[in-house]
């Protein structure tokens, strides 16, 4: 994301926002078709500004739009474009960053459920949450800037083709599916051959299939609750093949084959190779959803950090069970990497990034009092929302 786009301090502000606010945010999101319209498939409808995930500890999934823009004129316009999006992107809240905001406009935000703030009570909601206290790489945009960067492929490499897989194709394809996919990247073009660890393009591209893996699962197990860890292989065979219906016609179809051919039963036949690494992943994110939403946030920091050039992670990461989801972010990139039949030092990338000096480990009072003086005062970056100073 260029800093000669019009709408740029407009959009970091609600990145900031909606990280504040506990979500997993994205700029610049291509709003496209989805696989099942045939030969548009993938075509970009729009885009969004700012869009983000948040993962719930019982298992809830919601969806955050903002849109970004300092012209003026056509607020109205930009009101039922906002509400436009919400049933295809199944959105729960609604903004509208936007210079000025003529009453009329107002009056339809209202009746419509979209959140309007112009540029005066933008400065003062950023003054009163303190979302400038927000810092570094992941919210001034050099992240992205970096991320670009380090992922220019030249025109006809595999490479350049992957990185696009990643930021778009995939994302027209149902969780489901881009778990598969995600899982048996490497099969492709030999892929697990050529990606090496000491070259950083490759160590982020990792990352950036780690991030998509990551949300993908969050969706994928939404669709799962509690209960079914006591019968999880079966749900997520479910979940992975559309539904129990659809996973029994390809368990009849793979049993006639079997009793054809004598060659594979109809379990080896359905199954991704990696599905018992999938299944051990799942069963421990089901168990632990309340660390799920740090993680996959933990997985994004590390992806702009890495390509920024960052050597660790910000020590005042914080928050509930932080050292948990710290371990699951780094569980599902080993998941990535094993699945793929990568070199296992891909598996180091986000741990590499999380590692301190071991005095920066304890957990007293004074030495977090201390830590915060030295980092001028930044907050924990997995606290929901910076603490109010005084009124």
């Amino acid at each position: 994301m260029s800093s000669s786009d019009q709408d740029h301090s407009y959009k970091l502000l609600g990145k900031r926002m909606a990280w504040a606010l506990g979500y997993i945010p994205f700029l610049n999101v291509p709003v496209t078709l989805p696989a099942d319209t045939n030969s548009r498939a993938g075509t970009d409808l729009t885009d969004a500004d700012v869009f983000g995930f948040r993962f719930s500890a019982s298992g809830g999934v919601s969806r955050l739009l903002i849109d970004c823009k300092t012209a003026s004129g056509r607020a109205v316009d930009r009101v039922l474009w906002v509400r436009g999006l919400q049933d295809v992107l199944h959105l729960e809240e609604l903004y509208l960053f936007k210079k000025k905001i003529p009453e009329s406009a107002r009056w339809l935000a209202r009746e419509l459920n979209v959140n309007c703030i112009d540029d005066t009570e933008l400065h003062e909601l950023d003054a009163r949450l303190g979302l400038s206290r927000l810092k570094g790489p992941y919210f001034d945009g050099v992240g992205y800037d970096s991320i670009d960067t380090l992922l220019t492929f030249p025109k006809g490499s595999e490479y350049r083709a992957l990185a696009q897989f990643l930021t778009t194709t995939l994302w027209t394809l149902k969780p489901a599916h881009r778990v598969l996919t995600l899982l048996n990247l490497g099969q492709q073009n030999h892929l697990h051959r050529k990606l090496r660890p000491d070259d950083r393009a490759h160590v982020g591209l990792i990352l950036l299939a780690t991030r998509s893996l990551a949300i993908s699962l969050g969706l994928l197990i939404s669709e799962l609750n509690v209960l079914d860890v006591l019968k999880i292989e079966d749900r997520l065979r479910e979940e992975l093949h559309g539904g129990a219906e659809s996973l029994a016609q390809k368990v009849r179809f793979a049993d006639a084959i079997y009793r054809l051919t004598g060659e594979v039963d109809s379990e080896q036949a359905i199954d991704h190779k990696g599905f018992p690494l999938l299944l051990e992943e799942v069963n421990r994110l089901l168990i632990r959803r309340y660390a799920l939403n740090d993680a996959i946030r933990i997985t994004d920091l590390a992806l702009h950090y890495f390509a920024a050039g960052a050597g660790s992670l910000p020590r005042h990461l914080s928050g509930s069970d932080s050292n948990l989801s710290a371990k699951m972010a780094s569980d599902m990139l080993a998941l990535f990497v094993k699945s793929n039949s990568l070199d296992t030092s891909f598996s180091r990338a986000i741990i590499g990034l999380l590692a301190t000096a071991p005095e920066a480990a304890a957990d007293s009072a004074d030495e977090r009092r201390t830590e915060s003086k030295d980092i001028g005062g930044q907050i924990p970056l997995l606290a929901p929302l910076p603490p109010l100073e005084g009124n």
